[in-house]
C-alpha cells in the first residue's frame, strides 16, 4: 500500500506563487509539531554538473525531542504544458514512489545532491525536448530575479510531510547579443546565502543588545513580557559577494538591457510558544540600503524554556537559520 503524504511548500523564489496546498493556518509562526522550517543550498546558485550541499533545518516545539528522521529526492522531472502548478505533481511525494522522476539523495540533516547536465534546458531557458505524447515544449520562464530553480524535496517520516524546496540553477538568460552576453559572464556573482550577524533585543529607548549566538545561557525574559527583538544582516557594496542584500544583473526581457538590481531579504520568525507581531518581516529591493527588521513577541504566560527561530531568506532562493532558547521567569 502507497503511504500518503502530505506537502508543505517553502519559500524558495520559484515556488512563492501559493503552493501546491493551500495552508490555512492563522497563525504560521507557532511550531505545534516538528516541521522543517528551511531547505538550504550551499552553495546557493551551482550550474549543471555541479555539486551542492543541502541542509535542513527541523523545529521541534519539545527541546529534548528526538532527532527527526528524513529522507531526501531531487526531482528531474519537467512540469508538463498542462501543468498549472509550480513544479510537476510528481515530484511532490516521497523519492521511492516515483524512482524515474525523483532521484534519492538518502537520509540525514544533510546530504549531496550533483545536478543534471541537462538542469537548464528541464527547468531553466534552454529549449526543451519533447515530452512523451506531447508537442515541444518552451523554455521555463525566470522569476523576477532571472533565476531558474531545479525542485528538491525533503519528508519527514514521521509526519508524513513532504517539504518542496529549490536549488536556484546557474542558467545564463537567453536573448542576449554578444556583447550583453559577454558583459553577464563577467559581472554576473552568483547568489550566495544570506546571514544573520546578530540578533537583538531592544530595550524602550532602542538600545540593541545582542542575544548570544552560543547558547550557552537562555535569554531570560518574565512570562507574559513583549520582547522587541531585532534581526541585523551585513551591508553589501555593489561590487562584493556577501551575506546581505546583493547586487545582481538580470535580463529584462521587456527593455533587453541588463539591469543592475538588489536583492530583497525577509525573516520569518517561528517559536513554540508565545506570539509574534509578524510571521515575516524584512527588507525590500528598494530598501537595499537597510541593514535590520525588527519583530516584537509576547511571551507565554507560563515559567520555562521555549525555542525561538529566525529565517533569513534573500529574493535568490538563498537561506540561513538562526535559532535561541528563551527562559520566561515567574
Amino acid at each position: 500500500m502507497m503511504r500518503a503524504f502530505r506537502v508543505q511548500v517553502l519559500a524558495p523564489v520559484a515556488l512563492s506563487v501559493g503552493g501546491c496546498v493551500p495552508n490555512f493556518d492563522d497563525n504560521l509562526s507557532t511550531i505545534e509539531q516538528p516541521q522543517v522550517l528551511a531547505v538550504q543550498a550551499e552553495p546557493a546558485e551551482v550550474a549543471p554538473g555541479e555539486s551542492v550541499q543541502l541542509n535542513a533545518l527541523v523545529a521541534t516545539p519539545a527541546g529534548n525531542a528526538a532527532v527527526a528522521t528524513l529522507t531526501w529526492g531531487l526531482c528531474i522531472a519537467r512540469k508538463p504544458l498542462t501543468e498549472l502548478g509550480p513544479v510537476n505533481t510528481v515530484c511532490i511525494q516521497a523519492p521511492s514512489a516515483a524512482p524515474d522522476s525523483i532521484v534519492a539523495l538518502g537520509s540525514g540533516a544533510s546530504v549531496k545532491a550533483t545536478l543534471p547536465m541537462d538542469a537548464c534546458r528541464l527547468f531553466g531557458p534552454s529549449l526543451p525536448e519533447p515530452m512523451n505524447g506531447e508537442p515541444a515544449g518552451r523554455p521555463v520562464d525566470p522569476d523576477p530575479t532571472g533565476g531558474f530553480y531545479q525542485p528538491v524535496t525533503v519528508t519527514l517520516l514521521s509526519s508524513a510531510v513532504t517539504t518542496l524546496g529549490a536549488v536556484r540553477i546557474f542558467c545564463p538568460p537567453s536573448g542576449l547579443d554578444q556583447e550583453q552576453a559577454a558583459a553577464f559572464t563577467t559581472n554576473y556573482r552568483r547568489n550566495q546565502n544570506p546571514a544573520l550577524d546578530s540578533v537583538s533585543t531592544l530595550d524602550s529607548s532602542g538600545t540593541a543588545t545582542a542575544i548570544p549566538t552560543s547558547n550557552v545561557a537562555p535569554l531570560e525574559v518574565s512570562a507574559g513580557q513583549v520582547v522587541h527583538f531585532q534581526a541585523a544582516w551585513s551591508a553589501c557594496s555593489d561590487s562584493d559577494a556577501c551575506t546581505g542584500a546583493e547586487t545582481y544583473l538580470a535580463f529584462n526581457a521587456d527593455t533587453r538591457e541588463l539591469d543592475t538590481k538588489h536583492e530583497s531579504l525577509r525573516v520569518s520568525w517561528y517559536a513554540a510558544a508565545g506570539t509574534f507581531a509578524h510571521a515575516v518581516t524584512g527588507q525590500s529591493e528598494d530598501e537595499f540600503a537597510g541593514t535590520t527588521t525588527d519583530n516584537t513577541w509576547t511571551a507565554p504566560t507560563a515559567a520555562g524554556e521555549i525555542r525561538l527561530w529566525l529565517v533569513i531568506r534573500d529574493s535568490r532562493g538563498g537561506q540561513s537559520s538562526q535559532s535561541f532558547v528563551v527562559s520566561m521567569q515567574p
